[in-house]
């Protein structure tokens, strides 16, 4: 009596604060799936190499007059499969260039527009790393002057240069960074750098020289094997550089640090979110049911069934988290799709994620208040009337 107001204002403070946690934690939800999802296919996605089983060392100038016993060194164990050079590996940044290359149009050699990233091989870096050619050959030693004049490039590249198909300029007239060659073969589109970037023009081409890197392929059930016969050539051909390698998987990971960090985050504080919101949530349930218990009585005596009590109850607590769904579906949907953006290449966002995190909110909060609502509605009415 003379309160009436009073409590309709703070039912509705309890109900929009339901909602906000609500919101909240579907939010956090969906960031959390979306997050999984996009890992999942950061992980699973063709790179176009095999980045597993490979280790990667530095690479020292003062092997390269001795590079052919060591190599063949190598190969004598039946636990290594293949090892490259290059100047960069797949997983590093590709920062060298030259600038645009000259290529053959018609019967002229013309200045592409085209700036062209470049990465120094040997014969052997595209067996290494399972890259398949699109057309034309690879690298090989069988032919001297593919020591330097002979040029492979990717298929982004081959597009950039505006030719029609990628096969144009093959064994024709190819200069680049003033070195004229031959153009020989054109190698699949594959992922040098993250999926946060998109793939770009890119040219091979053998320059002993400014080889930094090498990378050696291990058969799959003899990897400690491949390791120990690695570094007893290694000391056997530089006895005063240290054996140091690296996994080329694990730099992969390595990546990806941030976003998974982030997964983690999203997980820990999506849990308290909602340990929270149905915290929240049961103090409503409770109050509301406090509130009605005359009301169940009088509609129990009146014939009224469990389930339709149970309905009663349930039905405003079903709408608060249908109207946080449609708060939160927004929010989420801009917070992530801006995460999503940082990546040139990742998943494309559902809606099933969203239905399905409404439904989980929903049973959620009818796991919460099932107590209070299944106690009130057992409740025998002759306990709640018998002093009216």
């Amino acid at each position: 009596k003379g309160q009436q107001g009073s409590i309709k204002g703070k039912g509705l403070v309890r109900r929009s604060l339901v909602v906000v946690q609500f919101s909240i934690s579907i939010v956090l939800l969906i960031a959390t799936a979306i997050t999984f999802q996009q890992l999942r296919y950061l992980n699973t996605r063709n790179l176009g190499y095999d980045k597993d089983q490979v280790v990667t060392l530095s690479y020292y100038n003062e092997l390269a007059d001795n590079y052919e016993a060591f190599y063949n060194k190598l190969l004598e164990s039946s636990a290594i499969q293949n090892a490259g050079r290059s100047s960069r590996i797949p997983t590093g940044r590709l920062l060298d260039s030259s600038g645009p290359p000259m290529i053959t149009k018609g019967d002229s050699l013309i200045t592409s527009s085209v700036t062209t990233k470049y990465v120094a091989i040997d014969e052997e870096f595209f067996k290494t790393y399972g890259m398949e050619l699109a057309a034309g050959r690879d690298l090989t030693k069988d032919i001297p002057t593919d020591d330097s004049l002979a040029f492979v490039i990717n298929e982004t590249a081959a597009k950039a240069y505006g030719w029609k198909n990628i096969t144009d300029g093959l064994d024709k007239d190819f200069s680049y960074a003033n070195t004229k060659g031959k153009l020989v073969g054109v190698v699949k589109d594959f992922h040098f750098e993250s999926l946060h970037q998109s793939i770009i023009p890119i040219v091979f081409w053998s320059r002993p020289g400014i080889f930094s890197d090498l990378s050696i392929r291990i058969s799959g059930n003899q990897m400690q094997q491949g390791l120990e016969h690695i570094e007893k050539v290694w000391k056997e051909f530089l006895p005063n550089r240290p054996f140091s390698y690296q996994f080329l998987s694990e730099n992969y990971q390595r990546l990806y640090e941030e976003e998974q960090k982030q997964s983690q985050l999203f997980t820990i504080f999506s849990g308290l979110a909602i340990f929270i919101a149905c915290l929240g949530l049961f103090g409503l349930a409770t109050f509301n049911t406090l509130q009605r218990v005359k009301e169940i009585g009088i509609r129990k005596v009146l014939g009224a069934s469990v389930p339709s009590i149970l309905t009663l109850l349930s039905r405003e607590i079903v709408m608060l988290i249908v109207v946080a769904n449609l708060i939160a579906w927004p929010l989420a949907w801009y917070f992530m799709n801006q995460w999503l953006d940082s990546f040139a290449y990742h998943i494309d966002m559902k809606v099933g994620i969203y239905l399905l995190s409404a439904v989980a909110a929903i049973l959620l909060a009818l796991v919460t208040v099932s107590t209070q609502t299944v106690r009130a509605a057992m409740t025998n009415p002759s306990n709640t009337l018998r002093y009216e």
